[in-house]
């Protein structure tokens, strides 16, 4: 049973039929907008998808709501669920990071324990591509993936990041650049 009817089958023919001569136009441009902003097919879908259920469900509780053109509707709707699911990302990502940390189950080195600290500096999203490139060992396309946003943000936010890791681990007196720099060359 396709998304269309599920919601349709609680709204007026006339209505249904409205509905799903504007899913049938707009379904792929909203697929693409959301690959687009996701840089995953797959997430593209799925935000393309409950965008439509969320303007359909609008719809049920404003008759009218989806209107013509429905395109901007669509867009608004698409580009808010897909800032949440980044936000979603960044904050699971944060927890997965810091959950460890809050137990003390994890018994560090005196140098790890400095990087942690400084890491801890950095903003959400620059801390989240750091580690992930040199925790987990990820390639920058898949990190991009993971967060949400392109390469290119993703070795920028490398680059400032090592640099002020740099700064930051100097400050506390901690003189081994050997942690970033096999990974710069990559």
């Amino acid at each position: 049973m396709s998304v269309m009817n599920v919601v349709a089958t609680s709204l007026p023919d006339h209505e249904a039929a409205r509905l799903e001569s504007i899913y049938q136009a707009e379904i792929e441009r909203l697929r693409a907008l959301g690959t687009m902003l996701t840089g995953s097919r797959d997430a593209g879908e799925d935000l393309a998808q409950d965008a439509f259920i969320e303007s359909m469900r609008r719809g049920v509780d404003e008759p009218g709501y989806l209107r013509e053109p429905a395109w901007p509707w669509l867009r608004v709707t698409l580009v808010r669920l897909a800032m949440r699911r980044s936000r979603r990302l960044a904050i699971e990502l944060r927890r997965a990071f810091l959950l460890p940390l809050a137990r003390g189950e994890i018994d560090w080195t005196p140098a790890t324990d400095e990087l942690v600290r400084a890491l801890r500096q950095l903003p959400p999203r620059m801390r989240t591509c750091v580690t992930l490139r040199y925790v987990d060992d990820l390639a920058n396309k898949d990190i991009a993936q993971t967060i949400g946003c392109s390469v290119k943000t993703v070795e920028n936010q490398l680059r400032i990041g090592r640099g002020r890791l740099r700064l930051l681990l100097a400050s506390e007196g901690f003189e081994d650049k050997e942690v970033t720099r096999d990974h710069d060359r990559q």
